[in-house]
């Protein structure tokens, strides 16, 4: 259990689902929260990463952080979508290990899972068939993160835990006929 005046960073504490996490910590009391906007840290940059981790020395994280966009983008930007979003995980999570973090909190994505999984989904139908081709690279990426907490929890004995969570809209979420989101009722 983290005290109440335990060092948390937030990546992607500006966005939907980051911006949740860190109003909810404030509400339960924890105010020691550390949070970088992408132009005061490019979590893409190895370099920066390793250097705002020397400087901030978190004790958990909680890595909400991710490059994100609906089917058109997803579409448009495939290799950018898998490379920036195994980037961004690689350099938080290989930081977060090298400096001691204690706890990590991955958000993982619903399109993880098959095209064709049976509903209600379960955790065990994780790769047992193709994923949906229109955010294919996201959800590879996304699988990516979620099996290297799995790894260094089984080979270093880290606190890594992956989450994941419905698809999220709220009145606060921004985008354009290009990165639009469609939700199925």
């Amino acid at each position: 259990m983290l005290s109440k005046e335990s060092k948390i960073y937030v990546a992607g504490h500006h966005g939907l689902v980051g911006s949740a996490i860190w109003n909810n910590l404030l509400q339960r009391g924890y105010t020691n929260l550390v949070g970088r906007s992408h132009k005061e840290l490019d979590l893409t940059d190895q370099v920066a990463v390793k250097k705002f981790f020397d400087e901030e020395r978190p004790d958990a994280v909680v890595l909400a952080a991710a490059f994100v966009g609906g089917i058109m983008a997803n579409s448009l930007y495939r290799a950018d979508f898998i490379m920036m979003n195994m980037k961004i995980q690689c350099n938080v999570i290989s930081e977060a290990y090298a400096h001691g973090v204690k706890k990590l909190l991955f958000l993982g994505s619903t399109c993880i899972y098959p095209k064709n999984a049976p509903q209600p989904m379960k955790e065990d139908c994780l790769l047992t068939s193709p994923l949906e081709y229109t955010n294919e690279e996201y959800a590879i990426a996304k699988i990516a993160g979620l099996k290297m907490c799995e790894s260094y929890n089984l080979q270093y004995g880290t606190n890594y835990i992956a989450v994941c969570q419905q698809t999220s809209m709220a009145p606060t979420t921004t985008s354009t006929w290009r990165t639009a989101t469609s939700c199925q009722p």
